[in-house]
């Protein structure tokens, strides 16, 4: 796969300066609706799920509507539900490029950034799509 990153683009740049590192959750057996609304609140596309402390699964704002509003589900099910298991992680030091191949390669908008192990943080393509605008308007601004 071929990504366009202008000349001016460090690629190689680290994700840990980037990346969302106030993580927003919510228990297993909340429901569909609960992470809707907390999504709302804190204006953000998903949500990390935990049980005990751990993330156990990660749900978006595309996963409730295609499993769960297309599929004509009522949104008081339980997120364990409709979440995704199968997490797509990247270690903190993983560069800009490398984060972009994998979002692709995965088709998916949002990695977890993890740090010795541990969750420390998400990557979306949002914050992607923010450091392309600051690197150009960085360059146009050098003009």
């Amino acid at each position: 796969m071929n990504i366009y990153l202008p000349e001016f683009y460090d690629t190689n740049l680290p994700i840990s300066g980037f990346i969302t590192r106030k993580i927003i959750g919510i228990d297993t057996g909340s429901t569909v609706q609960a992470a809707a609304q907390r999504m709302g609140q804190f204006n953000i596309s998903s949500l990390v799920i935990v049980e005990d402390d751990e993330v156990v699964g990660f749900l978006t704002e595309g996963d409730i509507r295609t499993k769960v509003v297309a599929q004509g589900l009522t949104p008081d099910i339980p997120v364990e539900d409709v979440m995704t298991e199968d997490l797509i992680t990247v270690d903190i030091g993983t560069s800009v490029e490398d984060a972009a191949v994998t979002m692709a390669d995965k088709g998916v908008k949002h990695l977890l950034v993890e740090e010795e192990g541990e969750i420390c943080g998400v990557l979306s393509f949002r914050d992607l799509i923010d450091i392309e605008r600051q690197k150009i308007e960085t360059f146009i601004s050098r003009e």
